[in-house]
């Protein structure tokens, strides 16, 4: 399935775009209806800073000897993603932005992620590197505003276990994302919803400072305790990614693609939890 996706992904001219997700579970919309606060806030957090060039690990993290996927276009069919729409649709698709291969996601005064479950050991995987790119910011978000809470472009990292995914429970989430100049690069801000579970650790603030794709490497450990640092200790275990783009709360036009994200572990480690392989 895999070799497949590659071949429809390279027959596809540039700048075209292809849906690849299906919509929710009729459930799914009533579930999540009933949760207090912010809706998606609420799924992810109770669920499910610096740049360095591509290969190159961020300061202090251990060399990897292998990698291993956490989300692409090309794996997006077969990886297990859930669509979770939460408030509206935003509309994610394959996309090929300058030959490169992406999950485009656009807003429609939605709130809606992908999310898949993983299984992850931050201490044998201690890296995370991937690729992205915003393209339309809303300029009035604020990360500390609740009526104000939209990004560009962000992904959660779940530490712990969230259970079901449509009434989820709360686990550590560190978020990393790209927003408007309001927020300053380096910052951890925490949820105005969902304070202690969800933090934001901010790579990117306001438009691109070079053309093109942006690569992030980030040390695991070290940003957990960013964003963490009353926890006595990292959780054992990364269960889910997510990825997320919203506008529901600005209105304003949100753009961004999403290339390719791995982990960098000491020895070959798959990252599927065993009931998804």
């Amino acid at each position: 399935m895999a070799e497949r996706a590659q071949i429809w992904l390279k027959s596809m001219p540039k700048g075209t775009t292809r849906s690849v997700i299906m919509p929710c579970r009729p459930t799914c919309r009533c579930r999540l209806a009933a949760m207090q606060g912010r809706a998606v806030v609420c799924a992810l957090a109770i669920l499910g800073a610096g740049c360095a060039p591509a290969g190159m690990p961020p300061p202090g993290a251990l060399p990897a000897k292998h990698t291993a996927r956490l989300f692409s276009a090309e794996g997006v069919l077969q990886d297990g993603w859930e669509h979770l729409p939460l408030k509206g649709q935003t509309v994610y698709t394959i996309a090929v932005l300058d030959g490169r291969p992406a999950i485009r996601a656009v807003g429609a005064r939605s709130a809606s992620l992908l999310v898949r479950r993983v299984s992850v050991d931050p201490r044998r995987c201690p890296t995370a590197q991937w690729s992205w790119r915003a393209t339309r910011i809303q300029e009035s978000a604020q990360l500390d505003v609740r009526r104000r809470e939209d990004v560009a472009a962000s992904v959660f990292l779940l530490f712990g276990d969230p259970g079901f995914l449509y009434d989820p429970k709360p686990v550590p989430t560190v978020r990393y994302v790209w927003t408007n100049g309001r927020a300053p690069v380096g910052a951890v801000v925490d949820s105005p919803y969902l304070p202690g579970t969800v933090r934001s650790i901010v790579l990117r603030s306001g438009a691109a400072d070079q053309p093109g794709w942006v690569t992030e490497s980030r040390n695991l450990a070290d940003d957990f305790k960013l964003a963490f640092p009353e926890a006595s200790e990292m959780p054992e275990r990364i269960h889910a990614v997510a990825l997320f783009t919203d506008n529901d709360q600005t209105g304003e036009p949100a753009e961004a693609y999403y290339g390719e994200g791995r982990v960098g572990c000491m020895a070959a480690a798959p990252v599927n939890r065993p009931d998804t392989q």
